[in-house]
């Protein structure tokens, strides 16, 4: 945004001396013709053009608003788009050449009629892939990133209530050692338990301070401006897996690898004939090393695009596993806070018995939506290569 609001200055600053000059040209003409006058002090002064000012409303994103806005702030999206611009142009610059019926008299003509204009289009189709590639890899790492906020604001915010329930037994404790019931050593754990629940509290939040910063920076969005997250965290969705390996074979078969490779080498073997028909040995032999590795890297590339896919799906199929158990122990600290709930109702037991299975139960809802948050990020990336 500066750099416009500088160009316009320049420009403004190069058209106020311009005219400054003519006229100064038409009064030194006229003052040979004509007596001379005193000019008039000059009133044509150019002001610097105000900055904007910084946007200090408070924005509330959701995460689908995220997710609109990667294609328009991105800074990575938009060098890719600026390089496509680059390889557009370069590729309408050979096509002309192609077209411009020039007679073929040495090498470089016959590229121009023949081989450039393919080259700069199959580079072109290529960036245009690899930017939507991008796209889908870019919304999953923002999905993530603001799942990650979210997931570790509600960790601090289960710290501050283990640590609200710690302060009740160190009160506790010091009644009883007020009481005589305890010696004053007994307080000595409980205080160094809550140091470090304090510190995790303040290492949490310096976490969520600099997990905001880079999803402001990969969204395009002010640092310094106060953003919401609005949305929910995600929920665990299995991944639909019906005809998983036949969609997996499918995906090989219609990797677009493999039409990048074959258009390669069909079109470096164009390259090769012409160097070589016009006696440029050395480039036609490194051009000929060039198309038998690539023919390599294409007989390889179903294998290995089937190995990751089938490594990929189980791996997720292993934080399915993970997922599950997760669950199970949640299930299971409900139940005991819900058994001792009934005991302290009975008054067979204090509250301070509660306190520890509130916290496991706090703790093991945290590591189920971390886990929820790792499998959800792999299953889009593993869609991701399905449809690529």
């Amino acid at each position: 945004m500066k750099k416009s609001y500088l160009t316009f200055f320049a420009l403004l600053l190069s058209a106020s001396i311009a005219f400054s000059t003519h006229s100064t040209l038409a009064v030194d003409s006229a003052a040979q013709t004509a007596p001379a006058t005193t000019a008039p002090p000059s009133t044509n002064t150019a002001e610097p053009a105000a900055t904007p000012p910084a946007d200090n409303s408070t924005l509330n994103l959701s995460l689908e608003d995220a997710l609109k806005s990667v294609e328009t702030g991105n800074s990575t999206l938009k060098l890719t788009d600026s390089q496509i611009e680059i390889y557009d142009k370069q590729n309408e610059q050979t096509l002309a050449r192609q077209n411009a019926n020039i007679p073929v008299v040495d090498e470089d003509s016959k590229k121009d009629l023949s081989l450039n204009y393919k080259r700069t289009q199959w580079t072109l189709d290529n960036a245009k892939h690899d930017r939507d590639t991008k796209l889908k890899a870019l919304k999953v790492q923002i999905t993530n990133e603001y799942e990650g906020v979210l997931t570790l604001r509600q960790q601090a915010e289960n710290t501050k209530k283990q640590l609200a329930n710690l302060e009740t037994i160190i009160n506790q404790v010091n009644l009883q050692i007020k009481l005589g019931l305890k010696i004053p050593s007994d307080i000595y754990s409980y205080n160094a338990q809550k140091t470090r629940l304090e510190a995790s509290v303040k290492a949490i939040t310096n976490t969520v301070n600099s997990s905001m910063i880079t999803l402001k920076q990969d969204l395009g969005i002010d640092i310094n401006r106060n953003v919401i997250l609005t949305s929910d965290p995600i929920q665990y969705t299995v991944f639909d897996e019906k005809d998983i390996y036949g969609r997996i074979t499918k995906a090989t078969q219609d990797n677009y690898d493999l039409k990048k490779y074959k258009e390669d080498i069909d079109i470096s073997q164009i390259e090769y004939d012409i160097d070589f028909f016009y006696d440029d040995t050395m480039v036609a032999d490194q051009v000929q090393l060039g198309i038998e590795d690539k023919k390599a890297k294409l007989q390889t590339l179903p294998v290995n695009q089937e190995v990751q896919l089938k490594t990929a799906y189980n791996s997720l199929k292993s934080l399915e596993n993970t997922i599950e158990a997760d669950k199970l122990a949640v299930e299971a600290d409900q139940i005991n806070v819900d058994v001792m709930q009934k005991s302290i109702d009975a008054g067979k037991m204090s509250s301070l018995d509660m306190i520890a299975l509130q916290n496991a139960l706090l703790n093991d809802q945290f590591t189920l939506q971390q886990d929820t948050n790792t499998y959800m990020t792999a299953a889009m990336n593993f869609q991701n290569s399905l449809d690529n």
